[in-house]
């Protein structure tokens, strides 16, 4: 099987002073990488049970997942619930070590303490096109890297081929399935073939955002603690960089290991608003976002990692995060509807799930932004990124024969 990776990249190399025509110099592409997977292709239809739900997101699906199969998940805080995890010798959680917890967000395969998910081996470049992807028919336009392989087309009328993406990817994408769907052919803008894609949910991103808006939302106490650490001279910016709120974050749930039993047996189940919000901070939203993908999504931990993505949303929910109170809910509406109806996708899901991962396109991208100049133009750019890729026209090839076996 191929996972896909489909994501914009922006040059960030730019000329600072604005000209007559332009304001600015930044170029935008549309990158699209493939992962090879050691299990068999999956086909779209399984005993006439297709691997797109016709109903789309079914609400009532996901209220009775939650009221009858994850009730009382979220009663206790994500610490408790993960020391349950740990006394059932799930001993994932002592196998990273902090070197690699801090360099979560660093997307690059050299850095000390790298783990085997973040080497690009059976890693391939597909295509670089220079385009913006905020619209359905960008969308389309990128998907033809994909589409315009002529073996990968005749793969692509029967098997399914997973798109892990952003919120828009996965936005767009499902629209241009569902524009499929209802109008069948008469929508010539569309391929046929996409049919077959299946937008899925980029867990890297979902920790990203998580975190941000873990320290943007508690600003307040991430400030002072900030303050304590490295003096009052030193300003924490509005909205940091991942480096440093992943360091902020460990900062607090390690000291917040040492006192919390002292502090839990003083205060108990006291009632009051700033004692509970410092607990509902400390012992569930910090060590569940820095859980979620770091360790359970790495580990291949799939019912543990579901029941913590369930949780997320409702973090995602309470603060009204755009975009991510909802399309973690389209992620388990579908999950739901492939167990229950026995399409092999799920268990291709459960067993596989480190490769289901958008850490190789950043790595990429990475090994891109380092790579390339202010001087350079779109085409020299789109050069660059093959030769990074080792061989220019290696993703045909490389595609090509291993369909053909």
């Amino acid at each position: 099987m191929f996972i896909f990776n489909l994501d914009d990249f922006h040059d960030i190399h730019e000329k600072r002073r604005p000209d007559a025509t332009f304001l600015s110099t930044v170029k935008h592409f549309a990158s699209c990488i493939a992962k090879k997977v050691e299990c068999h292709p999956v086909s779209a239809m399984n005993e006439q049970v297709s691997i797109h739900n016709p109903n789309n997101i079914e609400a009532h699906k996901i209220q009775h997942y939650l009221i009858n199969k994850y009730k009382g998940t979220f009663d206790i805080s994500y610490q408790s619930r993960k020391n349950e995890w740990i006394t059932k010798d799930l001993q994932i959680f002592n196998s990273f070590d902090n070197d690699d917890l801090l360099t979560m967000h660093v997307y690059n395969d050299a850095i000390k303490g790298k783990h085997e998910e973040r080497s690009m081996k059976d890693v391939r470049i597909i295509g670089l096109q220079e385009r913006s992807l905020h619209s359905l028919e960008d969308y389309i336009e990128a998907a033809s890297m994909i589409t315009d392989i002529p073996e990968l087309s005749e793969y692509l009328l029967q098997n399914v081929i997973p798109v892990v993406a952003d919120f828009l990817g996965q936005l767009f994408i499902r629209k241009a399935i569902t524009l499929l769907n209802n109008q069948g052919e008469t929508n010539t803008n569309i391929p046929k073939i996409m049919q077959n894609f299946v937008p899925l949910l980029g867990p890297l991103h979902v920790s990203l955002n998580s975190r941000e808006q873990t320290l943007l939302v508690h600003y307040i106490f991430f400030e002072k603690m900030f303050h304590y650490v490295f003096g009052n001279s030193k300003v924490l910016a509005k909205k940091p960089k991942p480096w440093r709120i992943n360091l902020l974050l460990e900062l607090a749930i390690k000291g917040w290991k040492k006192i919390s039993k002292i502090i839990m047996h003083k205060f108990g189940n006291s009632k009051d608003v700033e004692y509970r919000m410092a607990l509902d901070l400390l012992d569930n939203i910090i060590p569940a976002t820095l859980d979620i993908y770091a360790i359970l999504f790495r580990s291949g931990k799939f019912e543990e990692y579901l029941k913590t993505l369930f949780r997320i949303w409702t973090f995602a929910l309470r603060w009204k995060r755009k975009n991510y109170n909802k399309i973690i809910l389209a992620f388990i509406s579908d999950y739901i509807y492939w167990k229950e109806n026995q399409h092999p996708f799920a268990n291709v899901l459960e067993n596989h799930l480190v490769n289901f991962n958008e850490y190789y396109v950043e790595n990429f991208h990475s090994r891109l932004h380092a790579n390339i100049n202010v001087n350079q133009n779109a085409e020299s750019i789109i050069n660059q990124a093959f030769v990074i890729g080792k061989f220019k026209y290696i993703y045909h090839i490389y595609i090509i024969q291993t369909l053909r076996k």
